[in-house]
C-alpha cells in the first residue's frame, strides 16, 4: 500500500485502538489532536508526503504520531509503513532539583490540606505524579495493617499509573497520623475507625461538569485530572509556594528531587528507586536521579587549593 487513507473513521479507530492499548488520557488527547491537524492538511499520508509533513510538525509530540500510525497498521496487518528518518532531539530537560528547605517553605506556605498533599507528593515511595495524588483516594491505604501499630509506615496502592501499572509505595509515619487525623476531621470513619470516601484531595470545583460526571464517569475523572491541575498550579503553586521562594515551579520536580535524595543522600540502590517510581527503564530513572550539584561541592569542600 503506498498511501494511507487518513479520514474521520479511521481516526476515531486509532483513538479506539489508543484506548483498548492502555494509552494515557493526556496522551490520547495530544495524539487526537495532531491527528486531527494532519487528516485536515491531508487525507492521504504517504511517504512521497513526509517530507512535507515533517516540516510541518516541528515538535517531537506531534512528530510521535507517525510512528503511532506506524504501530497502527503494524498491529491491524495494514501494509502501509512510513519511513521516518532520523530527526535530531533536543536532549531532554529534567525538572530542577530542589532542596529540603526549599521544599519545608513550600509546604509551610501551602494552606490546608493541600500541604498534606505536597508532602504526599514528595515523601510517598520515590515521589508521586500530580495525576497520582489527584486521583488518590482514602481506599488507597491499607489502613488495616497500620491502625495495629501507628508507629509504622503504610503502604498504599497506586492505581492505573502512567502506562496502566499499578504499584506499591510507602507512606512514612508521621504522614500517616496526619492523613488519619485529617480522615477524623473530614469525619470518614467508618465503625472500625478505618477512613473511607472518595478522593482524598479534591481540588477546584465540586460541581464542575457535573452532568458529564453523571452521564461519563470515566470521561470526567479523565478531563477533571486536568481541570484539578490547573487549578493546583494556579491556587497553591503560584499564589503560595511561588510566591514565598520568589521562583518559578515545576510540580513534577518534587518527584525527581525525592528520586535525589534517596539515590544521594539515603543511598537507596537504584533498582529500589526505579521499581518505587513505577519507571519500565532504569535509564530513565537515572535521569530522574541526576547528581544535585550543591552535594558535591559540600563532598570538595575539604580538597586541597592552591
Amino acid at each position: 500500500m503506498e498511501s494511507f487513507k487518513l479520514d474521520k473513521p479511521t481516526c476515531r479507530d486509532i483513538i479506539d485502538w489508543m484506548k483498548a492499548k492502555g494509552y494515557s488520557f493526556n496522551t490520547i488527547r495530544q495524539y487526537k489532536s495532531t491527528l486531527k491537524r494532519l487528516s485536515l492538511d491531508d487525507k492521504e499520508i504517504s511517504n512521497e508526503k513526509l517530507r512535507n509533513i515533517i516540516k510541518k510538525f516541528k515538535h517531537q509530540n506531534q512528530r510521535a504520531v507517525l510512528y503511532l500510525i506506524n504501530n497502527y497498521c503494524f498491529d491491524k496487518g495494514i501494509d502501509f509503513r512510513l519511513l521516518i528518518p532520523k530527526i535530531k532531539v533536543k536532549p531532554r530537560k529534567m525538572p530542577e532539583i530542589l532542596s529540603l528547605e526549599e521544599i519545608k517553605v513550600m509546604i509551610d506556605s501551602a494552606p490546608y490540606p493541600f500541604n498534606l498533599a505536597i508532602r504526599c507528593l514528595f515523601n510517598m515511595g520515590a515521589g508521586l505524579r500530580i495525576s497520582e495524588i489527584i486521583k488518590f483516594s482514602w481506599s488507597n491505604i491499607r489502613w488495616a495493617d497500620w491502625l495495629p501499630n501507628q508507629e509504622n509506615y503504610g503502604v498504599a496502592l497506586i492505581k492505573s499509573a502512567k502506562g496502566s501499572k499499578d504499584r506499591v509505595v510507602n507512606i512514612p509515619s508521621n504522614l500517616m497520623k496526619d492523613l488519619y487525623k485529617y480522615a477524623i476531621e473530614q469525619n470518614n470513619l467508618n465503625e472500625l475507625g478505618i477512613p473511607t470516601g472518595g478522593m482524598i484531595f479534591p481540588m477546584g470545583d465540586v460541581e464542575w461538569k457535573k452532568e458529564l460526571k453523571e452521564f461519563n464517569l470515566e470521561q470526567w475523572k479523565n478531563e477533571y485530572i486536568t481541570h484539578a491541575y490547573n487549578w493546583f498550579r494556579y491556587n497553591i503553586l503560584r499564589k503560595c509556594c511561588e510566591k514565598a521562594l520568589n521562583k518559578h515551579i515545576k510540580i513534577h520536580s518534587l518527584r525527581s528531587s525525592r528520586a535525589t535524595y534517596l539515590y544521594e543522600i539515603e543511598k537507596v540502590p537504584i533498582e529500589r528507586i526505579q521499581l518505587l517510581l513505577g519507571h519500565s527503564s532504569i535509564s530513565t530513572t537515572m535521569i530522574y536521579t541526576k547528581v544535585n550539584p550543591i552535594s558535591t561541592f559540600e563532598m570538595l569542600k575539604n580538597t586541597k587549593e592552591i
